[in-house]
């Protein structure tokens, strides 16, 4: 299980507060979700490719965490991560990019080799996160992005048990978060900006985001994220979700240890 933050502005912003000195800060949630760290940003929201940063340490003991802090733009989409499967490597980190394409996922999918079908990528490192997001590109449509999102997550409830589909997806245009399963979601507007985070980063009024709600959160209509159902009750209905919590007091190089192993013993079981 990790947390992810995202902001859509309608000019391009520093999230430094939010990052660092907000009541409930990415930084002190990165102490306990110590497994890497990234952030992608879009200077401009017209699918213009972000500039991506990722780094396999914690963020609170990561020295290019609050440089990175400083950075400004229109669309952020930041992940901090704890391992539960595949160890503490740069491929094995959140957000994972293609072109002007991010996706940073909240939840262990355990079954995800089946997702990596003919024509789907295999995933450069070992993480469901991005197998799922192979799978997403797969057979994305720019056109069609809520169909898009939809048929990779019908895909995932159908092949696997699950602890969580949390994600925040950028295609350069907007910033989509979508939740089910056992981890909360929520959003807040401000004058210019809104906001989306696995955790309340402020003592503001947030909203918290219902089961299998996708949220498109867009720089150019800031008043509240446009809401919709994403599978619907009969396919929710068929999801096996289960927190999925095997060796959770691990931190640090343990955890990630213990995330490499069980990687790798899911390929295994997979494949026989």
């Amino acid at each position: 299980m990790c947390r992810v933050l995202g902001s859509v502005s309608t000019e391009p912003i520093s999230i430094r507060h939010e990052l660092l000195e907000a009541e409930n800060p990415m930084i002190r949630q990165s102490e306990h979700h110590d497994s890497g760290w990234g952030m992608a940003v879009y200077e401009r929201p017209e699918g213009n490719q972000p500039k991506l940063v990722r780094f396999p340490d914690a963020a609170h003991s990561d020295d290019g965490f609050e440089p990175a802090t400083e950075a400004r733009g229109r669309i952020f989409n930041v992940h901090v991560r704890r391992a539960t499967l595949g160890g503490l490597t740069l491929a094995n980190t959140h957000p994972f990019g293609l072109g002007n394409y991010t996706f940073g996922h909240n939840g262990t999918v355990i079954s995800y080799p089946r997702l990596i079908e003919p024509g789907v990528a295999p995933p450069a490192g070992e993480t469901d996160s991005e197998a799922i997001f192979n799978y997403l590109m797969r057979y994305f449509d720019p056109a069609q992005v809520a169909n898009s999102l939809r048929r990779a997550m019908s895909a995932v409830v159908a092949r696997s048990t699950f602890s969580g589909l949390n994600f925040l997806f950028s295609d350069g245009e907007c910033l989509y978060a979508y939740r089910l399963g056992i981890f909360e979601l929520h959003w807040l507007a401000r004058p210019g900006q809104l906001l989306v985070a696995s955790e309340q980063v402020t003592a503001e009024p947030w909203h918290t985001v219902a089961q299998d709600v996708l949220l498109t959160l867009s720089p150019s209509d800031l008043e509240e994220p446009h809401a919709e159902r994403l599978l619907g009750d009969d396919l929710v209905a068929l999801a096996h979700i289960d927190a999925l919590e095997e060796q959770k007091h691990l931190r640090g190089a343990e955890r990630g240890a213990f995330a490499a192993e069980r990687a790798a013993r899911v390929a295994a079981a997979m494949a026989e």
